[in-house]
C-alpha cells in the first residue's frame, strides 16, 4: 500500500471522527437543560456558564455545526473517491454486466460506503453516547464549539439568514426548530419510564400544554356553589359568613346572585370590626368586582389577572348573567393539582374506582378527564361537564337509576340533589377504536 493511499485513508478516518465529534457536540448542547446548566454554574462547575451561553443561541449553534459537518462529509467523500475509486474500478470491470460503466459504479459504491459510515459512526453512535448525561458532555464540548462559532461566524450567519429568507415565502419562520410539543411529551414519557421524572411531575408538564386550551368556564366555581352575600347584610352577620366560609373574598349581590355589585374583602371587615365601627353599611366596604367572559382561555385570564392585580373574577355567560367565579387558586390548580388548606372541607374524590373498568364519577368532572380516563369519545358540543352531558342527552331532570349509552360508555345516574347530578357511574361497554 502506497504512502499516498495510506495517508488518504487516515485523512478520511480523521474527517469521519471529526464529524462524529460535531454530531455529539450538537446533540449534547441541544439536549442539555438550560436550568440544569445554570445550577451547575451557580455550584461552581467550570465551563457551565460557557455551555449555557453556547446552547442559548440554538439557530447559530445548529447552523455552525451543520456547516462544519458538511465540510467534513464532502471532504471525506472526496478523498475516499479520489483514492479508492481507481482501485475499485478495475475489480468491477471484471464483471461483464457493469464493465462499461465500472468507474461510475466504483464512485457510487465508495460514496455509499462513506454515507453509511457517516450515518452510523459519524451520527447515530456519538449521539447515543451523550444522551444519558447531556449537561456533562455539553460542558466538555462547549469550548471547542465556541471557537468553531467564532471561526465560522460569517458563513454561519449567512446560512441562518439564507434559510430564513427561503423559508419565509413558503410559510415558514426561518428559525431552526429544536423540539416540538409531541417530542417533549415523548421525552417526558421516557423520563418517567426511566425513573428520572415522577408521575406528578409528568402530569404537571402535560397540564402546562393543556393550559392554553382550557376555558374559564371549565375551572370556575359555578354560581350554584358560590358563597355570596346580600348587600343589605349587617356587618356582624357578614363577618360570621366570611369566617364560616373560610374565604378571603366574597361577592356582594343586590337582590340575586345574578346581579353582583362588588366584592367584600375579609381584611376590610376585620379592620372595621377592630375599630368597632359595626354601624357602617356593607356597601361602604365592598370593592369593585372584576368580570370576565366564560370563554376566555386560562393563559389569557392569568395574564389579565396579574396585570390588573386581581385575585378573583366573576365569570359572565353569553347573556351577561353570572355563570360563576374564578380565583387565581383555581387557575394554579390546573397546573399543580388541588390545593387544600385548613379551611377546605374534605370532599369526596371526583374519580373513584368501583370495579374493573368501572368508576363512580362526580357530576362536575370535565368531559376531557372522562374521555382520557375511559378512552371514550364523549362530545363537548353541548356541555363541558359529565352532569351537563347527561342532562343534554336525557333532555330532562334525571332521577337516580336512569341510564344512557354514549361514546362506548354506559352512564348511570347514581345521585341527584335537587336538580343537580352529583354522582354518575360509568363503565366501558365497547373496546376503544
Amino acid at each position: 500500500m502506497s504512502n499516498d493511499l495510506l495517508n488518504g485513508l487516515w485523512l478520511s478516518f480523521a474527517l469521519l471522527a471529526l464529524n462524529a465529534f460535531f454530531a455529539a457536540a450538537r446533540s449534547a448542547l441541544v439536549n442539555a437543560r438550560r436550568p440544569r446548566l445554570r445550577q451547575l454554574d451557580e455550584a461552581g462547575a467550570s465551563g457551565a456558564a460557557l455551555a449555557a451561553r453556547v446552547a442559548e443561541d440554538s439557530s447559530r449553534l445548529i447552523a455552525t455545526i451543520r456547516l462544519a459537518q458538511a465540510l467534513c462529509r464532502f471532504s471525506a467523500a472526496g478523498v475516499a473517491v479520489f483514492l479508492l475509486a481507481p482501485i475499485l474500478a478495475p475489480l468491477l470491470a471484471s464483471v461483464p454486466a457493469i464493465a462499461p460503466r465500472a468507474e461510475t459504479w466504483a464512485i457510487a459504491a465508495v460514496v455509499l460506503a462513506v454515507a453509511l459510515a457517516v450515518l452510523v459512526v459519524g451520527e447515530l453512535v456519538p449521539e447515543a453516547l451523550v444522551q444519558r448525561e447531556p449537561e456533562r458532555w455539553a460542558i466538555f464540548f462547549a469550548p471547542a464549539v465556541a471557537a468553531l462559532e467564532w471561526l465560522l461566524a460569517p458563513p454561519a450567519r449567512l446560512l441562518v439568514r439564507l434559510s430564513a429568507a427561503i423559508a419565509r415565502p413558503l410559510g415558514g419562520t426561518g428559525a431552526l426548530p429544536i423540539v416540538t410539543e409531541e417530542e417533549i411529551k415523548t421525552m417526558v414519557d421516557a423520563g418517567e419510564e426511566g425513573g428520572a421524572i415522577e408521575q406528578e411531575e409528568k402530569e404537571m408538564i402535560y397540564s402546562i400544554f393543556q393550559f392554553g386550551d382550557t376555558l374559564t368556564r371549565e375551572v370556575m366555581v359555578p354560581r350554584i356553589d358560590m358563597v355570596a352575600i346580600d348587600a343589605e347584610t349587617p356587618i356582624s352577620q357578614a363577618i360570621e359568613t366570611i369566617m364560616s366560609a373560610g374565604h378571603s373574598r366574597i361577592p356582594v349581590y343586590q337582590d340575586s346572585t345574578d346581579n353582583v355589585i362588588g366584592v367584600l374583602y375579609a381584611k376590610d371587615l376585620l379592620r372595621v370590626w377592630r375599630n368597632g365601627a359595626e354601624a357602617r353599611h356593607l356597601r361602604d366596604l365592598m370593592r369593585p368586582a372584576y368580570f370576565v367572559p366564560e370563554a376566555k382561555k386560562l393563559d389569557d385570564l392569568l395574564d389579565e389577572l396579574q396585570r390588573q392585580r386581581v385575585h378573583m373574577a366573576l365569570v359572565v355567560d353569553e347573556y351577561g348573567g353570572i355563570a360563576g367565579l374564578v380565583t387565581l387558586e383555581d387557575i394554579v390548580e390546573e397546573i399543580i393539582g388541588e390545593i387544600r388548606d385548613e379551611y377546605d372541607v374534605i370532599e369526596e374524590p371526583d374519580i373513584e374506582a368501583v370495579g374493573e373498568g368501572e368508576y363512580l364519577l362526580d357530576g362536575g368532572i370535565n368531559l376531557d378527564d372522562v374521555n382520557e380516563l375511559l378512552k371514550a369519545e364523549l362530545p363537548k358540543d353541548t356541555a363541558d361537564t359529565l352532569g351537563g352531558f347527561v342532562y343534554s342527552e336525557l333532555g330532562k331532570v334525571p332521577v337516580a337509576g336512569e341510564k344512557l349509552v354514549a361514546g362506548g360508555l354506559e352512564l348511570k345516574v347514581e345521585q341527584v340533589t335537587g336538580r343537580r347530578i352529583r354522582k354518575v357511574r360509568a363503565r366501558r361497554i365497547s373496546e376503544p377504536v
